[in-house]
């Protein structure tokens, strides 16, 4: 990073350099979606999301390369080198890729959720057995899913078999290979 030795003590300009404008570059990507989403909620949102912020990204890092040599933000001066954008980049796209592995987790409540709404609903009295596995249907855990993968281009219909893009293929083959580097069990 920019930081550097002086004096016995490590002078963190350089982090926190990243730290700001990394981000505030995140929150304006953040604030943007919903602004966006408060408008009009978009089909494929994940596609939609990573459009705005990497977009976001680009014209932020931009702006600071092209700003004035005498530009501050909270005392702050925009990266001398390269390096320091490099590393606002990195630091940006791991808070990006965080973010939307959570929304997307929020994105479709997951079955567990649905299961544990579903009993909320019902307190205080809880729900009875038979009415729960009533209620936790193919139709209200599985098919929200695959009208997901549908929607994201994952998987098409072939009459009346669901078939995997190319799309779909890899993200199968990143799963499977994550499974067996952590030597997973089959299943789930």
């Amino acid at each position: 990073m920019e930081g550097r030795f002086s004096e016995g003590t490590w002078e963190i300009s350089g982090f926190m350099r990243v730290l700001v404008f990394g981000l505030l570059l995140f929150i304006l990507a953040f604030v943007l979606q919903l602004t966006l989403w408060k408008i009009h909620l978009p089909r494929r949102q994940v596609k939609t999301m990573l459009q705005i912020f990497f977009a976001t990204l680009v014209c932020g890092v931009t702006a600071l390369w092209c700003a004035p040599p005498s530009f501050t933000l909270m005392g702050l001066p925009a990266p001398s080198s390269p390096w320091g954008y490099l590393h606002i980049c990195l630091f940006f796209i791991s808070l990006t890729l965080a973010y939307m592995i959570t929304y997307s987790a929020l994105e479709a409540d997951s079955p567990s959720l649905v299961m544990i709404m579903t009993i909320y609903n019902s307190e205080p009295e809880g729900l009875d057995r038979d009415r729960f596995r009533e209620l936790m249907s193919d139709e209200t855990l599985v098919m929200p899913r695959i009208k997901d993968v549908l929607l994201d281009r994952m998987v098409y219909m072939d009459g009346d078999r669901y078939c995997l893009t190319d799309k779909g293929r890899l993200m199968a083959r990143l799963f499977l290979f994550y499974r067996s580097l952590v030597n997973a069990p089959e299943g789930g």
